[in-house]
Protein backbone atom coordinates (compact mmCIF):
# COMPACT_ATOMS: atom_id res chain seq x y z
CA UNK A 1 0.00 0.00 0.00
CA UNK A 2 1.41 3.37 -1.01
CA UNK A 3 0.42 6.76 0.31
CA UNK A 4 -0.23 9.43 -2.26
CA UNK A 5 0.75 12.85 -1.01
CA UNK A 6 -1.92 15.46 -1.46
CA UNK A 7 -0.79 18.53 -3.40
CA UNK A 8 -0.11 21.51 -1.14
CA UNK A 9 -2.90 24.05 -1.01
CA UNK A 10 -2.05 27.27 -2.79
CA UNK A 11 -3.53 30.27 -1.03
CA UNK A 12 -5.72 32.59 -3.07
CA UNK A 13 -3.31 35.51 -2.75
CA UNK A 14 -0.68 33.47 -4.67
CA UNK A 15 -3.04 31.61 -6.95
CA UNK A 16 -4.63 34.80 -8.29
CA UNK A 17 -1.51 36.92 -8.55
CA UNK A 18 -1.83 38.72 -11.91
CA UNK A 19 0.02 37.17 -14.84
CA UNK A 20 -0.61 40.08 -17.23
CA UNK A 21 -1.11 43.79 -16.81
CA UNK A 22 -4.75 43.38 -17.86
CA UNK A 23 -5.28 41.32 -14.68
CA UNK A 24 -3.78 44.05 -12.48
CA UNK A 25 -6.84 45.78 -11.02
CA UNK A 26 -7.08 49.38 -9.90
CA UNK A 27 -3.82 50.60 -11.50
CA UNK A 28 -5.01 51.91 -14.86
CA UNK A 29 -2.78 55.01 -14.81
CA UNK A 30 0.34 52.92 -14.21
CA UNK A 31 -0.52 50.45 -16.99
CA UNK A 32 -1.28 53.25 -19.45
CA UNK A 33 1.99 55.07 -18.71
CA UNK A 34 4.14 51.96 -19.04
CA UNK A 35 2.33 50.99 -22.25
CA UNK A 36 3.02 54.38 -23.80
CA UNK A 37 6.66 54.25 -22.70
CA UNK A 38 7.12 50.84 -24.36
CA UNK A 39 5.38 51.83 -27.60
CA UNK A 40 7.38 55.08 -27.85
CA UNK A 41 10.69 53.47 -26.90
CA UNK A 42 11.09 55.79 -23.90
CA UNK A 43 11.39 53.24 -21.13
CA UNK A 44 13.49 54.41 -18.19
CA UNK A 45 16.42 52.45 -16.76
CA UNK A 46 15.16 52.64 -13.14
CA UNK A 47 11.71 52.57 -11.58
CA UNK A 48 10.44 52.93 -8.02
CA UNK A 49 7.00 51.56 -7.19
CA UNK A 50 5.40 52.79 -3.98
CA UNK A 51 2.12 52.29 -2.16
CA UNK A 52 0.50 50.44 0.74
CA UNK A 53 0.92 46.72 1.21
CA UNK A 54 -0.77 44.25 -1.09
CA UNK A 55 -1.71 46.49 -4.03
CA UNK A 56 0.61 44.96 -6.61
CA UNK A 57 4.09 46.49 -6.33
CA UNK A 58 6.04 43.20 -6.54
CA UNK A 59 3.57 41.78 -9.07
CA UNK A 60 4.05 44.86 -11.25
CA UNK A 61 7.83 44.49 -11.02
CA UNK A 62 7.64 40.85 -12.13
CA UNK A 63 5.19 41.66 -14.93
CA UNK A 64 7.49 44.41 -16.17
CA UNK A 65 10.46 42.03 -16.07
CA UNK A 66 8.51 39.44 -18.07
CA UNK A 67 7.29 42.02 -20.56
CA UNK A 68 10.78 43.39 -21.19
CA UNK A 69 12.26 39.91 -21.77
CA UNK A 70 9.31 38.18 -23.48
CA UNK A 71 10.21 36.74 -26.89
CA UNK A 72 6.75 35.42 -27.74
CA UNK A 73 5.56 31.88 -28.29
CA UNK A 74 7.41 31.72 -31.61
CA UNK A 75 10.63 33.22 -30.23
CA UNK A 76 10.53 36.35 -32.41
CA UNK A 77 8.55 38.70 -30.17
CA UNK A 78 9.69 42.06 -28.87
CA UNK A 79 9.24 43.77 -25.50
CA UNK A 80 5.54 44.05 -24.73
CA UNK A 81 3.14 45.04 -22.00
CA UNK A 82 1.28 41.75 -22.46
CA UNK A 83 3.86 38.94 -22.02
CA UNK A 84 2.82 35.66 -23.60
CA UNK A 85 3.52 33.53 -20.54
CA UNK A 86 4.52 30.65 -22.84
CA UNK A 87 8.12 31.41 -23.76
CA UNK A 88 11.09 30.29 -21.69
CA UNK A 89 11.86 33.76 -20.21
CA UNK A 90 8.22 34.24 -19.12
CA UNK A 91 8.00 30.84 -17.47
CA UNK A 92 11.35 31.01 -15.70
CA UNK A 93 10.70 34.56 -14.46
CA UNK A 94 7.27 33.50 -13.18
CA UNK A 95 8.87 30.73 -11.12
CA UNK A 96 11.71 32.98 -9.96
CA UNK A 97 14.47 30.93 -11.60
CA UNK A 98 15.65 33.19 -14.42
CA UNK A 99 19.37 33.85 -14.17
CA UNK A 100 19.10 37.42 -15.51
CA UNK A 101 16.21 38.54 -13.30
CA UNK A 102 17.43 38.90 -9.71
CA UNK A 103 14.85 39.51 -7.01
CA UNK A 104 16.49 40.86 -3.87
CA UNK A 105 14.92 41.43 -0.46
CA UNK A 106 16.48 44.63 0.85
CA UNK A 107 15.43 43.79 4.41
CA UNK A 108 18.05 41.01 4.47
CA UNK A 109 20.55 42.69 2.13
CA UNK A 110 21.01 46.08 3.73
CA UNK A 111 24.77 46.62 3.75
CA UNK A 112 27.31 48.14 1.43
CA UNK A 113 28.72 44.68 0.64
CA UNK A 114 25.35 43.68 -0.81
CA UNK A 115 25.33 46.84 -2.90
CA UNK A 116 28.87 46.04 -4.07
CA UNK A 117 27.70 42.64 -5.35
CA UNK A 118 25.00 44.35 -7.40
CA UNK A 119 27.50 46.85 -8.80
CA UNK A 120 29.89 44.06 -9.82
CA UNK A 121 27.09 42.05 -11.44
CA UNK A 122 25.91 45.05 -13.47
CA UNK A 123 29.15 44.96 -15.47
CA UNK A 124 28.28 41.59 -17.06
CA UNK A 125 25.86 41.35 -19.93
CA UNK A 126 22.69 39.22 -19.66
CA UNK A 127 23.26 35.51 -20.14
CA UNK A 128 20.11 34.71 -22.11
CA UNK A 129 17.61 37.51 -21.69
CA UNK A 130 17.18 40.82 -23.43
CA UNK A 131 17.71 42.75 -20.18
CA UNK A 132 19.32 42.04 -16.85
CA UNK A 133 16.79 43.20 -14.27
CA UNK A 134 17.30 43.84 -10.56
CA UNK A 135 14.08 43.82 -8.53
CA UNK A 136 14.80 45.18 -5.02
CA UNK A 137 11.84 44.81 -2.68
CA UNK A 138 11.43 47.07 0.39
CA UNK A 139 14.30 49.18 -0.88
CA UNK A 140 13.93 51.68 1.98
CA UNK A 141 15.56 49.07 4.27
CA UNK A 142 18.94 49.55 2.63
CA UNK A 143 21.54 51.44 4.63
CA UNK A 144 22.72 54.92 3.78
CA UNK A 145 26.13 53.56 2.75
CA UNK A 146 24.50 51.03 0.42
CA UNK A 147 22.43 53.77 -1.22
CA UNK A 148 25.49 55.97 -1.68
CA UNK A 149 27.44 53.07 -3.21
CA UNK A 150 24.72 52.59 -5.85
CA UNK A 151 24.34 56.21 -6.89
CA UNK A 152 26.82 56.17 -9.77
CA UNK A 153 25.66 52.82 -11.13
CA UNK A 154 22.01 53.85 -10.85
CA UNK A 155 22.65 57.08 -12.74
CA UNK A 156 24.53 55.52 -15.66
CA UNK A 157 23.87 51.77 -15.84
CA UNK A 158 24.67 49.70 -18.94
CA UNK A 159 22.00 49.71 -21.64
CA UNK A 160 20.97 46.13 -20.91
CA UNK A 161 20.34 46.72 -17.17
CA UNK A 162 17.09 47.81 -15.53
CA UNK A 163 16.41 48.50 -11.85
CA UNK A 164 12.93 48.12 -10.33
CA UNK A 165 12.55 49.21 -6.70
CA UNK A 166 9.47 48.60 -4.54
CA UNK A 167 8.73 50.18 -1.16
CA UNK A 168 5.95 50.97 1.26
CA UNK A 169 7.99 53.77 2.87
CA UNK A 170 8.87 56.11 0.04
CA UNK A 171 9.87 58.92 2.44
CA UNK A 172 12.72 56.78 3.76
CA UNK A 173 14.31 56.50 0.31
CA UNK A 174 16.95 59.23 -0.22
CA UNK A 175 16.05 61.91 -2.73
CA UNK A 176 19.33 61.21 -4.52
CA UNK A 177 17.93 57.77 -5.37
CA UNK A 178 14.45 59.02 -6.24
CA UNK A 179 15.83 61.64 -8.62
CA UNK A 180 17.43 58.87 -10.69
CA UNK A 181 14.21 56.83 -10.99
CA UNK A 182 10.78 57.11 -12.51
CA UNK A 183 8.32 57.05 -9.61
CA UNK A 184 4.95 55.28 -9.80
CA UNK A 185 2.45 55.58 -6.94
CA UNK A 186 0.13 52.60 -6.89
CA UNK A 187 -3.35 53.38 -5.65
CA UNK A 188 -5.55 51.64 -3.12
CA UNK A 189 -8.15 49.55 -4.89
CA UNK A 190 -11.69 50.97 -4.37
CA UNK A 191 -13.97 48.79 -2.26
CA UNK A 192 -16.54 48.40 -5.05
CA UNK A 193 -13.88 47.19 -7.51
CA UNK A 194 -12.40 44.87 -4.90
CA UNK A 195 -15.85 43.42 -4.17
CA UNK A 196 -16.30 42.55 -7.87
CA UNK A 197 -12.86 40.97 -7.95
CA UNK A 198 -13.69 38.81 -4.92
CA UNK A 199 -16.99 37.81 -6.50
CA UNK A 200 -15.18 36.64 -9.64
CA UNK A 201 -12.76 34.57 -7.56
CA UNK A 202 -15.63 33.03 -5.58
CA UNK A 203 -17.26 31.90 -8.82
CA UNK A 204 -14.04 30.24 -9.95
CA UNK A 205 -13.46 28.61 -6.57
CA UNK A 206 -17.12 27.51 -6.18
CA UNK A 207 -17.53 29.55 -3.00
CA UNK A 208 -21.09 30.65 -2.23
CA UNK A 209 -20.89 34.18 -0.89
CA UNK A 210 -23.35 36.99 -0.21
CA UNK A 211 -22.47 40.29 -1.81
CA UNK A 212 -22.72 41.97 1.60
CA UNK A 213 -20.14 39.53 2.99
CA UNK A 214 -17.70 40.26 0.17
CA UNK A 215 -18.27 44.00 0.59
CA UNK A 216 -17.43 43.69 4.30
CA UNK A 217 -14.19 41.89 3.41
CA UNK A 218 -13.34 44.56 0.84
CA UNK A 219 -13.88 47.36 3.37
CA UNK A 220 -11.77 45.55 5.98
CA UNK A 221 -8.93 45.14 3.46
CA UNK A 222 -8.66 48.95 3.11
CA UNK A 223 -7.71 48.81 -0.55
CA UNK A 224 -5.21 45.94 -0.29
CA UNK A 225 -5.89 43.09 -2.73
CA UNK A 226 -3.63 40.69 -0.85
CA UNK A 227 -5.38 41.43 2.46
CA UNK A 228 -8.76 40.89 0.82
CA UNK A 229 -7.74 37.53 -0.63
CA UNK A 230 -6.26 36.40 2.68
CA UNK A 231 -9.48 37.34 4.48
CA UNK A 232 -11.52 35.54 1.81
CA UNK A 233 -9.37 32.44 2.30
CA UNK A 234 -9.95 32.58 6.05
CA UNK A 235 -13.69 33.20 5.74
CA UNK A 236 -14.13 30.36 3.21
CA UNK A 237 -12.40 27.93 5.56
CA UNK A 238 -14.43 29.14 8.51
CA UNK A 239 -17.77 28.99 6.70
CA UNK A 240 -17.17 25.83 4.66
CA UNK A 241 -17.44 27.83 1.44
CA UNK A 242 -20.78 29.47 2.41
CA UNK A 243 -20.07 33.09 3.28
CA UNK A 244 -22.72 35.25 4.93
CA UNK A 245 -22.55 38.79 6.22
CA UNK A 246 -22.96 37.75 9.87
CA UNK A 247 -20.25 35.11 9.58
CA UNK A 248 -17.77 37.59 8.11
CA UNK A 249 -18.72 40.11 10.81
CA UNK A 250 -17.99 37.50 13.48
CA UNK A 251 -14.65 36.71 11.91
CA UNK A 252 -13.63 40.37 11.66
CA UNK A 253 -14.95 41.31 15.10
CA UNK A 254 -17.11 43.95 13.45
CA UNK A 255 -20.87 44.43 13.31
CA UNK A 256 -22.66 43.60 10.12
CA UNK A 257 -23.60 46.54 7.94
CA UNK A 258 -27.27 45.99 8.69
CA UNK A 259 -26.54 46.00 12.45
CA UNK A 260 -24.60 49.25 12.19
CA UNK A 261 -27.45 50.77 10.18
CA UNK A 262 -29.98 49.64 12.79
CA UNK A 263 -27.97 51.25 15.59
CA UNK A 264 -27.39 54.48 13.70
CA UNK A 265 -30.90 54.92 12.30
CA UNK A 266 -32.47 54.20 15.70
CA UNK A 267 -30.15 56.69 17.41
CA UNK A 268 -30.80 59.33 14.74
CA UNK A 269 -34.57 58.84 15.31
CA UNK A 270 -34.12 59.22 19.05
CA UNK A 271 -35.02 55.59 19.79
CA UNK A 272 -32.31 54.94 22.34
CA UNK A 273 -33.71 51.58 23.49
CA UNK A 274 -33.60 50.01 20.03
CA UNK A 275 -30.11 51.38 19.39
CA UNK A 276 -28.75 50.00 22.67
CA UNK A 277 -30.39 46.61 22.08
CA UNK A 278 -28.81 46.38 18.64
CA UNK A 279 -25.42 47.28 20.10
CA UNK A 280 -25.79 44.62 22.81
CA UNK A 281 -26.57 41.99 20.16
CA UNK A 282 -23.53 43.00 18.08
CA UNK A 283 -21.24 43.15 21.11
CA UNK A 284 -22.33 39.72 22.36
CA UNK A 285 -21.35 38.27 18.98
CA UNK A 286 -17.83 39.64 19.35
CA UNK A 287 -18.03 43.03 17.67
CA UNK A 288 -15.47 45.46 19.08
CA UNK A 289 -16.76 48.91 20.17
CA UNK A 290 -14.00 50.68 18.25
CA UNK A 291 -14.92 48.79 15.07
CA UNK A 292 -18.58 49.65 15.59
CA UNK A 293 -17.95 53.37 15.94
CA UNK A 294 -15.68 53.25 12.87
CA UNK A 295 -18.51 51.65 10.89
CA UNK A 296 -20.99 54.26 12.13
CA UNK A 297 -18.61 57.01 11.03
CA UNK A 298 -18.34 55.39 7.61
CA UNK A 299 -22.13 55.33 7.25
CA UNK A 300 -22.40 58.98 8.36
CA UNK A 301 -19.75 59.92 5.79
CA UNK A 302 -21.53 58.07 2.97
CA UNK A 303 -24.88 59.61 3.93
CA UNK A 304 -23.38 63.11 4.14
CA UNK A 305 -21.80 62.74 0.72
CA UNK A 306 -25.16 61.75 -0.73
CA UNK A 307 -26.99 64.54 1.12
CA UNK A 308 -24.47 66.99 -0.33
CA UNK A 309 -25.29 65.89 -3.88
CA UNK A 310 -22.79 63.08 -4.40
CA UNK A 311 -23.55 59.85 -6.27
CA UNK A 312 -24.05 56.36 -4.89
CA UNK A 313 -22.21 54.55 -7.68
CA UNK A 314 -19.53 53.28 -5.28
CA UNK A 315 -22.16 51.60 -3.09
CA UNK A 316 -23.35 48.04 -3.51
CA UNK A 317 -27.06 47.59 -4.14
CA UNK A 318 -27.93 46.55 -0.58
CA UNK A 319 -26.31 49.69 0.88
CA UNK A 320 -27.99 52.26 -1.33
CA UNK A 321 -31.36 52.20 0.39
CA UNK A 322 -29.91 52.46 3.91
CA UNK A 323 -27.56 55.30 2.97
CA UNK A 324 -30.36 57.16 1.17
CA UNK A 325 -32.54 56.84 4.27
CA UNK A 326 -29.81 58.28 6.50
CA UNK A 327 -29.17 61.11 4.03
CA UNK A 328 -32.73 62.38 4.59
CA UNK A 329 -31.64 63.58 8.05
CA UNK A 330 -29.87 66.47 6.32
CA UNK A 331 -26.32 67.75 6.41
CA UNK A 332 -26.78 69.72 9.67
CA UNK A 333 -27.86 66.67 11.71
CA UNK A 334 -25.39 64.35 9.99
CA UNK A 335 -22.56 66.79 10.66
CA UNK A 336 -23.51 66.98 14.32
CA UNK A 337 -23.60 63.16 14.53
CA UNK A 338 -20.18 63.00 12.86
CA UNK A 339 -18.67 65.32 15.46
CA UNK A 340 -20.18 63.33 18.34
CA UNK A 341 -18.98 60.01 16.94
CA UNK A 342 -15.52 61.35 16.13
CA UNK A 343 -15.08 62.65 19.66
CA UNK A 344 -16.48 59.42 21.08
CA UNK A 345 -14.08 57.36 18.98
CA UNK A 346 -11.16 59.16 20.61
CA UNK A 347 -12.67 58.63 24.06
CA UNK A 348 -12.93 54.85 23.63
CA UNK A 349 -9.18 54.40 23.99
CA UNK A 350 -9.19 56.28 27.30
CA UNK A 351 -12.23 54.60 28.81
CA UNK A 352 -11.68 51.76 31.32
CA UNK A 353 -14.64 49.94 29.75
CA UNK A 354 -14.91 50.55 25.98
CA UNK A 355 -18.33 48.87 25.78
CA UNK A 356 -19.77 51.19 28.44
CA UNK A 357 -18.18 54.17 26.68
CA UNK A 358 -19.79 53.08 23.41
CA UNK A 359 -23.20 52.79 25.09
CA UNK A 360 -22.81 56.29 26.53
CA UNK A 361 -21.90 57.52 23.06
CA UNK A 362 -25.06 55.97 21.60
CA UNK A 363 -27.15 57.61 24.35
CA UNK A 364 -25.58 61.02 23.60
CA UNK A 365 -26.15 60.52 19.89
CA UNK A 366 -29.81 59.61 20.38
CA UNK A 367 -30.32 62.62 22.68
CA UNK A 368 -28.57 65.09 20.39
CA UNK A 369 -30.30 63.77 17.26
CA UNK A 370 -33.64 65.13 18.49
CA UNK A 371 -32.30 68.58 19.27
CA UNK A 372 -33.26 71.16 16.64
CA UNK A 373 -30.55 72.66 14.50
CA UNK A 374 -29.77 76.40 14.83
CA UNK A 375 -31.65 77.09 11.58
CA UNK A 376 -34.72 75.27 12.89
CA UNK A 377 -34.58 77.25 16.14
CA UNK A 378 -34.45 80.50 14.22
CA UNK A 379 -37.46 79.48 12.13
CA UNK A 380 -39.45 78.83 15.31
CA UNK A 381 -38.86 82.39 16.55
CA UNK A 382 -41.63 84.61 15.11
CA UNK A 383 -40.66 87.98 13.74
CA UNK A 384 -42.91 91.01 14.17
CA UNK A 385 -44.21 92.33 10.82
CA UNK A 386 -42.54 95.49 9.50
CA UNK A 387 -39.66 94.90 11.88
CA UNK A 388 -36.20 94.87 10.33
CA UNK A 389 -33.10 93.46 12.06
CA UNK A 390 -31.26 96.63 11.15
CA UNK A 391 -33.72 98.95 12.96
CA UNK A 392 -31.34 99.62 15.81
CA UNK A 393 -28.54 101.14 13.83
CA UNK A 394 -30.62 102.77 11.11
CA UNK A 395 -32.77 104.84 13.49
CA UNK A 396 -30.06 106.05 15.84
CA UNK A 397 -28.48 109.46 15.29
CA UNK A 398 -24.80 109.43 16.17
CA UNK A 399 -23.37 112.26 18.17
CA UNK A 400 -21.55 114.80 16.02
CA UNK A 401 -18.27 114.01 17.73
CA UNK A 402 -18.62 110.24 17.31
CA UNK A 403 -16.68 108.70 14.47
CA UNK A 404 -18.80 107.52 11.58
CA UNK A 405 -18.82 103.77 10.83
CA UNK A 406 -15.70 102.74 8.99
CA UNK A 407 -17.66 101.54 5.96
CA UNK A 408 -19.36 104.96 5.70
CA UNK A 409 -16.07 106.82 6.05
CA UNK A 410 -14.55 104.68 3.33
CA UNK A 411 -17.37 105.66 0.97
CA UNK A 412 -17.05 109.35 1.78
CA UNK A 413 -13.29 109.50 1.35
CA UNK A 414 -12.02 110.29 -2.15
CA UNK A 415 -9.41 108.12 -3.81
CA UNK A 416 -5.93 108.77 -2.49
CA UNK A 417 -4.67 109.57 -5.98
CA UNK A 418 -7.25 112.37 -6.32
CA UNK A 419 -7.08 113.63 -2.71
CA UNK A 420 -6.07 117.26 -2.17
CA UNK A 421 -5.47 118.22 1.50
CA UNK A 422 -6.04 121.89 0.71
CA UNK A 423 -9.63 121.05 -0.28
CA UNK A 424 -10.30 119.30 3.04
CA UNK A 425 -11.57 121.49 5.87
CA UNK A 426 -10.17 120.32 9.22
CA UNK A 427 -13.03 121.07 11.61
CA UNK A 428 -12.88 118.06 13.95
CA UNK A 429 -10.58 115.39 15.29
CA UNK A 430 -12.31 112.97 12.94
CA UNK A 431 -11.18 114.98 9.92
CA UNK A 432 -7.58 115.05 11.23
CA UNK A 433 -7.65 111.27 11.79
CA UNK A 434 -9.07 110.74 8.31
CA UNK A 435 -6.28 112.89 6.85
CA UNK A 436 -3.62 110.90 8.73
CA UNK A 437 -5.08 107.59 7.52
CA UNK A 438 -5.24 108.88 3.96
CA UNK A 439 -1.54 109.73 4.17
CA UNK A 440 -0.72 106.28 5.54
CA UNK A 441 0.19 107.49 9.04
CA UNK A 442 -1.82 104.81 10.84
CA UNK A 443 0.18 105.02 14.08
CA UNK A 444 -0.41 108.77 14.37
CA UNK A 445 -4.11 108.29 13.62
CA UNK A 446 -4.37 105.64 16.36
CA UNK A 447 -2.61 107.87 18.88
CA UNK A 448 -4.92 110.80 18.14
CA UNK A 449 -7.94 108.52 18.44
CA UNK A 450 -6.88 107.06 21.79
CA UNK A 451 -4.96 109.86 23.56
CA UNK A 452 -6.23 113.25 22.36
CA UNK A 453 -9.08 115.26 23.92
CA UNK A 454 -10.18 118.24 21.82
CA UNK A 455 -10.20 121.62 23.59
CA UNK A 456 -10.54 123.94 20.58
CA UNK A 457 -9.92 123.87 16.86
CA UNK A 458 -9.52 126.89 14.62
CA UNK A 459 -7.84 127.16 11.19
CA UNK A 460 -4.12 126.86 11.91
CA UNK A 461 -4.65 126.52 15.68
CA UNK A 462 -5.33 123.30 17.59
CA UNK A 463 -5.54 123.07 21.38
CA UNK A 464 -5.67 119.59 22.92
CA UNK A 465 -5.38 117.73 26.21
CA UNK A 466 -3.65 114.37 26.43
CA UNK A 467 -5.17 111.26 27.96
CA UNK A 468 -3.69 107.95 28.98
CA UNK A 469 -0.11 106.99 28.17
CA UNK A 470 0.29 109.50 25.36
CA UNK A 471 3.83 110.02 23.95
CA UNK A 472 5.43 113.28 25.07
CA UNK A 473 6.13 114.35 21.51
CA UNK A 474 2.58 113.73 20.23
CA UNK A 475 1.63 117.43 20.00
CA UNK A 476 4.81 118.19 18.04
CA UNK A 477 4.20 115.27 15.72
CA UNK A 478 0.67 116.44 14.98
CA UNK A 479 1.88 119.98 14.24
CA UNK A 480 4.68 118.78 11.96
CA UNK A 481 2.44 116.52 9.91
CA UNK A 482 -0.31 119.16 9.59
CA UNK A 483 2.24 121.70 8.36
CA UNK A 484 3.52 119.21 5.81
CA UNK A 485 0.11 118.04 4.60
CA UNK A 486 -1.76 121.35 4.40
CA UNK A 487 1.06 123.68 3.40
CA UNK A 488 -0.05 126.03 6.19
CA UNK A 489 1.42 126.99 9.54
CA UNK A 490 -0.21 125.08 12.41
CA UNK A 491 0.17 125.71 16.15
CA UNK A 492 -0.67 122.78 18.40
CA UNK A 493 -0.77 123.65 22.12
CA UNK A 494 -1.40 121.51 25.19
CA UNK A 495 -3.97 122.29 27.83
CA UNK A 496 -4.31 120.79 31.29
CA UNK A 497 -8.07 120.98 31.04
CA UNK A 498 -10.06 118.92 28.57
CA UNK A 499 -13.57 117.80 29.34
CA UNK A 500 -14.20 116.34 25.88
CA UNK A 501 -13.87 112.56 25.45
CA UNK A 502 -11.38 110.95 23.13
CA UNK A 503 -12.61 109.49 19.85
CA UNK A 504 -12.02 105.99 21.22
CA UNK A 505 -14.20 106.76 24.24
CA UNK A 506 -16.90 108.13 21.95
CA UNK A 507 -16.73 104.95 19.88
CA UNK A 508 -16.99 102.73 22.95
CA UNK A 509 -20.01 104.71 24.15
CA UNK A 510 -21.56 104.43 20.71
CA UNK A 511 -20.98 100.67 20.66
CA UNK A 512 -22.61 100.29 24.07
CA UNK A 513 -25.65 102.25 22.91
CA UNK A 514 -25.85 100.06 19.81
CA UNK A 515 -25.48 96.92 21.95
CA UNK A 516 -28.31 98.07 24.21
CA UNK A 517 -30.48 98.92 21.23
CA UNK A 518 -29.85 95.53 19.70
CA UNK A 519 -30.59 93.74 22.97
CA UNK A 520 -33.98 95.50 23.05
CA UNK A 521 -34.84 94.42 19.53
CA UNK A 522 -37.85 92.06 19.80
CA UNK A 523 -36.20 89.39 17.65
CA UNK A 524 -32.91 89.45 19.59
CA UNK A 525 -34.76 89.54 22.89
CA UNK A 526 -36.62 86.37 21.92
CA UNK A 527 -33.34 84.69 20.96
CA UNK A 528 -31.81 85.58 24.32
CA UNK A 529 -34.87 84.08 26.01
CA UNK A 530 -34.64 80.85 23.99
CA UNK A 531 -30.95 80.39 24.86
CA UNK A 532 -30.45 80.73 28.64
CA UNK A 533 -27.12 82.27 29.47
CA UNK A 534 -26.65 83.71 25.97
CA UNK A 535 -25.02 87.11 25.56
CA UNK A 536 -24.24 89.55 22.77
CA UNK A 537 -20.65 88.71 22.02
CA UNK A 538 -19.61 90.82 19.06
CA UNK A 539 -20.99 93.40 16.64
CA UNK A 540 -19.28 92.51 13.40
CA UNK A 541 -20.82 94.89 10.88
CA UNK A 542 -23.47 97.38 12.04
CA UNK A 543 -24.46 98.17 8.44
CA UNK A 544 -25.73 94.64 7.64
CA UNK A 545 -25.61 92.50 10.76
CA UNK A 546 -27.38 92.82 14.11
CA UNK A 547 -24.93 90.89 16.15
CA UNK A 548 -23.33 87.59 16.91
CA UNK A 549 -24.69 85.73 19.92
CA UNK A 550 -22.76 83.18 21.97
CA UNK A 551 -25.22 80.45 23.00
CA UNK A 552 -24.87 78.95 26.48
CA UNK A 553 -22.69 75.89 26.97
CA UNK A 554 -22.80 74.85 23.31
CA UNK A 555 -20.74 77.83 22.16
CA UNK A 556 -22.80 77.86 18.97
CA UNK A 557 -22.80 81.08 17.00
CA UNK A 558 -25.99 82.39 15.46
CA UNK A 559 -25.77 85.28 13.03
CA UNK A 560 -28.75 87.12 11.54
CA UNK A 561 -28.72 89.69 8.80
CA UNK A 562 -31.03 91.29 6.32
CA UNK A 563 -30.57 88.39 3.89
CA UNK A 564 -31.99 85.91 6.41
CA UNK A 565 -35.57 87.21 6.35
CA UNK A 566 -36.79 84.26 4.34
CA UNK A 567 -35.24 81.77 6.79
CA UNK A 568 -36.53 83.65 9.85
CA UNK A 569 -40.04 84.03 8.47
Amino acid sequence: MTDTAQPAYRVLARKYRPNTFSELIGQDALVRTLGNALSLGRLAHAFVLTGVRGIGKTSTARLLAKGLNCIGADGTGDATLEPCGMCEPCQSIATGHHVDVLEIDAASHTGVDDAREIIEGVGYRPVSARYKIYIIDEVHMMSKSAFNAMLKTLEEPPDAVKFIFATTEIRKVPVTILSRCQRYDLRRVPAAMLTKHLSMICEREFIAADTDALAAIARAAEGSVRDALSLLDQAAAMAADKLTNNLVADMLGKPGRSESHTILSAAMNGDCGVALAAFEAAYSRGSEPEALVTDLLDLIHLASMQAAGGTDEALIESERAMVAGLAKAGIARLGRAWQLLLKGHAELGQAPNPAAACEMLIIRLAHAAQMPTPAELMQKIPQTPNESPSTAQTTRTPDSNMPAPSAQRAQEQPDSDQFNPAMMELTSLNSIVDLAETKGEMLLAARIRNHVRLVSLQPGNLQIALAGAAPDQLAGDIAGFLNQWTGQRWFVSLSEFGSEKTLAEHQHESDEKLRDAIANEPLVARILDVFPGASIDEIKNPETTITEITVGSNDALLGTNADDEEMLG
